[in-house]
């Protein structure tokens, strides 16, 4: 049975949706709060989130995963997802994401929208408010994973397909490291799953999104520009950031852009349908689904990933040879990711060698001055067997993890002073 099976509309039906929130933490106290993140533009409704997590655990042992629904107030869909997804998060299925992550859900981001049913937001970027509020939750919260929902309505899809479709969108807005493939690695896995209860799905790229443009018939830019998604809409905006909380510095559809670009979140759009699926007919379903594979793979180990959790650590590089933060729980990898991927740009020089059957060499050249920096360089292996690390001919130290057919050797490093690091890694039989 849907948490709702009707669809709540104007006043009336934001009201209902904020009356369910609070009988939800009444009623699951022991693993749910709810905050409030700031007021309505017209300052006549509270911004609530509901925090969702295993209270017991500390903090910086665990992964953030952050989903935003209702940005744009017309979009029905997302009324009914967002209670769907509190509602999956308070079932035992779900026990070992409250174990492993804080789950914070805002179900309503724009509730004078919602009451007017209107759009009712920005057209050229995020809006104030969405600072805002954002800031001062990420300020608290820096998100691993976020995921922001939107719904499609009757005029609303790609140029080929109104009325009927539902998107996942890789939300990554730079294609740097191995971003694009293994964001869409994850959409695909978060496809599958919905599909296998009978709801299919399509996965679009930003790419995607700009020559479909989502809304509207015509492609917005041209292939040239398509090719680099730099110039994709405003979303690559540089300037265009969270307030932490009001220090810092343009149409975006996603409120996940600025986390991304900050802490190499891990981050997707969702596009549901509330023309083609009724409430009663499955509608917060639909959309919950993909939305509980994507939590559910964050207490996974990927395959290339040192250890449990979102696969957000490849931050310069390819599965080959890449940096890695280095942290010994969540909270640790997240400060060191933040670190290291604002460094990204000064990393100059990133190689391997294979010199013989028992040798491979390695070296990387860092041109910054945030020093000393702390880093992991971690290379993937065909030999299984590695004997010893040397940086700059004095030992050092290392581990090692494996995937099906391949070991990797992940080695700390902490850099001193800008220049060339140079590490000798023997393997063998």
């Amino acid at each position: 049975m849907p948490v709702f099976d009707y669809m709540p509309m104007g006043e009336g039906g934001l009201q209902e949706i904020f009356s369910w929130m609070d009988d939800f933490v009444l009623t699951h106290k022991e693993i749910a709060e709810k905050r409030v993140l700031g007021r309505s533009e017209d300052e006549r409704w509270d911004i609530p989130a509901i925090v969702v997590t295993n209270k017991d655990v500390p903090e910086e042992k665990k992964q953030i995963a952050l989903i935003t629904l209702s940005r744009h107030g017309h979009e029905r869909g997302t009324r009914v997802v967002g209670p769907e997804i509190l509602s999956y998060l308070a079932s035992p299925e779900a026990r070992t994401v409250r174990d492993r992550q804080t789950v914070i859900v805002v179900p309503v981001v724009n509730p004078e929208g919602v009451v007017q049913d209107s759009f009712h937001s920005s057209m050229s970027g995020i809006t104030e408010l969405e600072k805002k509020i954002f800031g001062r939750l990420c300020a608290e919260f820096p998100p691993d994973m976020m995921i922001d929902f939107h719904s499609l309505g009757k005029t609303d899809g790609s140029k080929y397909d109104l009325g009927d479709m539902e998107v996942i969108v890789p939300a990554n807005t730079t294609k740097w490291g191995m971003d694009e493939q293994i964001h869409q690695y994850v959409a695909h896995e978060m496809q599958n799953y919905a599909e296998k209860y009978g709801w299919p799905y399509e996965v679009h790229t930003l790419e995607d999104l700009s020559a479909y443009y989502f809304g509207g018939r015509d492609g917005r830019l041209p292939h040239a520009s398509l090719q680099e998604k730099t110039f994709l809409l405003q979303v690559q905006n540089p300037y265009e950031q969270f307030a932490f909380p009001e220090d810092f510095p343009g149409y975006t559809n996603y409120t996940c852009g600025p986390a991304y670009l900050r802490w190499h979140t891990m981050v997707f759009g969702m596009e549901t349908n509330h023309f083609s699926i009724r409430p009663d007919q499955g509608l917060g379903e639909s959309g919950m689904l993909p939305c509980r594979a994507l939590l559910e793979m964050g207490n996974q180990r990927f395959a290339w990933e040192r250890a449990p959790g979102y696969p957000t650590n490849l931050l310069y590089g390819d599965f080959r040879i890449s940096l890695r933060p280095i942290g010994e729980n969540p909270g640790q990898l997240r400060t060191s990711r933040e670190r290291l991927w604002k460094e990204r740009f000064f990393f100059d020089v990133l190689k391997r060698e294979t010199i013989d059957a028992n040798t491979t060499l390695a070296e990387l050249g860092y041109l910054g001055d945030n020093l000393p920096l702390d880093l992991g360089l971690c290379l993937r292996m065909r030999q299984k067997n590695i004997h010893r690390v040397c940086i700059h001919e004095e030992d050092a130290a290392f581990e090692t993890f494996t995937d099906h057919c391949s070991t990797f050797v992940h080695i700390p490093l902490r850099l001193q002073a800008a220049g060339r690091t140079k590490v000798t890694i023997e393997h063998g039989e």
